[in-house]
């Protein structure tokens, strides 16, 4: 998306190119070497990493259906499936552990041997599915130790060797995605990351120096990020920095501290080939000054974007097929008989070779082999090679600076002086860390980056106002004063008048008696639809929070808070919004309905419903981290508001509900609610001194005839009792979800073989009528408002141009430029900011409606 604000800067009359200033890699030096100076311990030390013999394997369902359809995905296609496998265990077709399904290992990596020096960039390359990303995240800690075999060491220590050692403060991962808060800026991001990653309190006494603005203003000018520090990074829906600028972004908040290796996975995913160099050199400019290692994958990279690299690293269906540098990659291939063709690039070179379409580079009679090779040919082949005895040689020797997980406590008399090649050190205490903040630190920081943002989603916040408070009004008209006591608009005036003549039996009429149905049906349903309004309210907004939970997965896998402290710290930051709701909803429901005129139970009311719409949010956000998908939190959670609202008590009365479901009623968060607002309503001073024969008027509308608990005002204290407890278990639950599940998106299906070179059926030509159009622009102008300021930044400036019909032009310009921009302005697509100049459709003026139905 190329809707950014910087962009004004960029569409003005000097070249996009002077206004760029790139680091050199002079400048990235004298800079990393003054957050050396900085802190206290040199953790930004050099790490070797050695992967040895290293494979990961996976168990998949090989029985499953190969398409999800709603059928075989319902729960009758499930438990007619398991009786069947369980009529196969009985007549012995099928084993004991394949009752739930037949599942076989599937190998992601197989026998990986590389040595990653510290100050190399390592380019990982191979066709779709060959396991790159598993590779990433194995160096990155990442995977589970379940499926892993061999073993990955950093400076000759692997994970097993030292448990207490966090991988996290050694390796970055940079995933494919770009998941951040669209209403931060990219300066407020780099902050946040900074925070965590390196810690609040890192600060140099001598120097005066800041070690997180330091690390902070050398990624973002490393990155080019420093023309849109005070732009939103957006989203989808919302308007900020463009594409490149926000994957820029997305790498840079997980280089912030500068970890010794870094791993960054699909960088080039939705970027031209210039943003992907301009990434690229950038992350090779920060490996070279600093002397860290980085490894890279990339789909389709460019010739000069491929040219950066030290080294590549080729996969293939999970296995090695070469690594080593990329001035020998092509020679190596040609000594198997394949040759690159003349039309092609390195890069596509590589990606074909493993490939069906390697088949047409293949030279037999230059070749061991008599016809292409197959993806374990080529390991073989690689394994056979000097390249690979070269790689086997280094694992096998001893790491310089390599680290010990036992102290030092003594000096070889045989040599003092130390051997370089043999020094262990100890492994430094930073890297043992778990969090570089306490748990209150950590708390703090969520709970002010998400006041930032509540803050900053105006619209979100006066459309919630807006809602209750209308919803409130909405509904208690519905009860106008129905709930009202004493009171003639609801004739209960007439069921105190009985109670003050001492409960007469011939007194009791008619008359009372629907007064008396009346007082309690409005004050019942005056109670249940404030309780359902805040369920259904709760239910509607907890599917959106499944978006926020891959910008979670990415900053806790990366420690940079702990679980709890994200609970803890996003439920404080909701009790503005929350208290914002209640206030809105309660205030002109309360009143207009008729309940108790009094400030201690209309108090009691607000903080029962605070507490109430807590105990929910609790409950469906245990919904948000263990569920898959939007529609699956939407379909439970619908199908938990149903069972809330039944065994509430209200359509159901309580003494009507049969035993044997009367847990569901005690158990119901709506059910307590219900019992604490009805009991701070008849036992409130409006019903105080209406008595007959030992039972008040309060204790009678709670017996008779529902069958509420009358036992006082004390209820109102069990519902608390309740309600907080519940509070806390249902946080436990989405404490442990946040602490140990990890739900990835859905991956599309790529398919194992592509020939390019197949030929494709002819298909029938179909030629529609249409009229040929061509489109003009002159002086388009697109001025918006500015993130964080009310300055008015210009997007597109006096932009004009002619498309001919039948002619295809290709729209280019660096991110920023502001390609989208005008393509959106065009296609009559913005809905903001002011649009000045003129557009023509065969020299007619564009009009919106037979524009978009065109």
């Amino acid at each position: 998306d190329d809707d950014n604000e910087n962009s004004a800067k960029n569409t003005s009359d000097e070249p996009t190119d002077v206004a760029r200033t790139s680091l050199t890699r002079t400048e990235l030096s004298r800079r990393f070497a003054s957050m050396r100076e900085i802190r206290s311990s040199d953790d930004l030390q050099q790490v070797e990493v050695r992967v040895n013999n290293y494979s990961y394997h996976v168990p998949i369902r090989v029985d499953a259906p190969s398409i999800k359809t709603v059928i075989n995905q319902s729960p009758c296609y499930v438990a007619t499936n398991f009786m069947q496998n369980v009529g196969e265990l009985i007549t012995g077709k099928r084993k004991v552990g394949d009752t739930l399904g037949h599942y076989e290992d599937k190998w992601i990596l197989k026998d990986i041997n590389l040595v990653l020096k510290p100050g190399k960039t390592y380019l990982v390359m191979g066709p779709p599915s060959c396991g790159k990303t598993s590779l990433l995240k194995a160096v990155a800690g990442m995977l589970k130790p379940s499926g892993e075999g061999g073993k990955i060491e950093y400076n000759g220590i692997s994970k097993k060797d030292e448990p207490d050692m966090v991988l996290q403060n050694i390796v970055s991962y940079v995933g494919q995605l770009d998941s951040h808060a669209a209403f931060l800026t990219v300066q407020e991001t780099f902050d946040f990351a900074a925070n965590c990653r390196i810690g609040t309190a890192t600060t140099s006494k001598d120097s005066g120096g800041n070690e997180n603005d330091l690390s902070e203003n050398l990624t973002i000018d490393g990155l080019d990020l420093a023309v849109c520090r005070d732009t939103y990074v957006g989203d989808a829906n919302n308007r900020g920095v463009s594409g490149g600028q926000r994957r820029r972004v997305t790498v840079g908040e997980m280089m912030v501290g500068q970890n010794p290796v870094a791993c960054a996975d699909e960088i080039s995913t939705g970027l031209d080939a210039a943003v992907t160099y301009d990434i690229s050199s950038s992350i090779v400019t920060f490996a070279k000054a600093a002397g860290t290692t980085r490894l890279v994958s990339l789909l389709q990279p460019g010739p000069e974007t491929f040219s950066l690299f030290d080294e590549v690293i080729l996969l293939a269906e999970g296995r090695l097929i070469y690594t080593g540098p990329i001035d020998e990659v092509v020679d190596y291939f040609a000594s198997l008989g394949y040759k690159q063709p003349n039309t092609m690039d390195v890069a596509d070179f590589l990606q074909s070779v493993a490939t069906p379409d390697g088949a047409t580079m293949f030279h037999a009679d230059e070749s061991p082999m008599d016809e292409h090779y197959s993806a374990s040919s080529f390991a073989e082949a690689f394994q056979k090679s000097t390249r690979h005895d070269t790689i086997l040689t280094e694992l096998s020797s001893p790491t310089g600076g390599r680290w010990s997980n036992k102290q030092l406590d003594s000096i070889d008399e045989e040599n003092p002086d130390g051997d370089d090649q043999n020094i262990s050190n100890a492994i430094p205490e930073e890297i043992k860390d778990q969090y570089k903040n306490s748990f209150f630190t950590s708390t703090k920081l969520i709970v002010k980056r998400n006041l930032t943002l509540l803050k900053r989603n105006r619209e979100f916040l006066i459309g919630k106002t807006i809602e209750n408070f209308g919803m409130g009004i909405g509904m208690a008209l519905i009860f106008l004063q129905s709930a009202a006591f004493p009171s003639g608009v609801n004739q209960s005036d007439k069921v105190a008048e009985w109670f003050s003549l001492g409960c007469p039996e011939d007194g009791f009429t008619d008359d009372v008696s629907i007064a008396y149905d009346k007082l309690l049906a409005g004050t019942y349903s005056s109670i249940f639809l404030g309780c359902f309004h805040i369920l259904l309210g709760t239910l509607t907004g907890t599917p959106d929070e499944v978006d926020q939970r891959s910008i979670y997965y990415k900053h806790a896998d990366a420690r940079f808070f702990q679980a709890g402290a994200f609970l803890l710290g996003g439920q404080i930051s909701q009790l503005p919004l929350l208290f914002m709701e209640i206030v809105a909803f309660g205030l002109p429901f309360y009143f207009i309905a008729g309940l108790a005129y009094e400030a201690k139970a209309f108090f009691i009311y607000l903080a029962i419903l605070i507490a109430y719409k807590f105990a929910l949010k609790m409950l469906y956000g245990v919904l948000v981290q263990t569920l898959p998908k939007k529609a699956n939190v939407q379909g439970v959670g619908t199908f938990l508001y149903l069972l809330l609202t039944l065994t509430s008590g209200f359509i159901v009365y309580p003494v009507a509900i049969p035993g044997y479901w009367k847990w569901l009623f005690y158990a119901n968060p709506m059910a307590w609610a219900m019992q604490g607002m009805a009991s701070n309503q008849f036992f409130s001073s409006k019903y105080s001194g209406y008595v007959c024969e030992r039972i008040s008027l309060g204790e009678l509308a709670l017996e008779i005839p529902r069958g509420w608990e009358s036992g006082g005002s004390v209820w109102i204290g069990y519902t608390f009792a309740f309600l907080v407890p519940y509070i806390f278990v249902f946080g436990l639950v989405t404490w442990l979800a946040l602490k140990h599940i990890r739900i990835e998106p859905d991956r599309q299906h790529v398919k194992k073989e592509v020939n390019i070179g197949a030929k494709k059926e002819k298909t029938e030509e179909i030629n529609v009528p249409f009229v040929p159009v061509d489109l003009s622009f002159d002086k388009l102008t697109y001025e918006v408002t500015a993130s964080t300021s009310k300055e008015q930044l210009r997007l597109l400036n006096e932009v004009s141009g002619v498309f001919k019909a039948g002619r295809m032009c290709a729209l280019m310009g660096s991110s920023g430029a502001g390609k989208t921009t005008l393509m959106d302005v065009i296609a009559m697509r913005k809905t903001s900011g002011t649009i000045t100049g003129k557009i023509e459709l065969n020299g007619h003026e564009q009009e919106r409606t037979s524009f978009l139905r065109s």
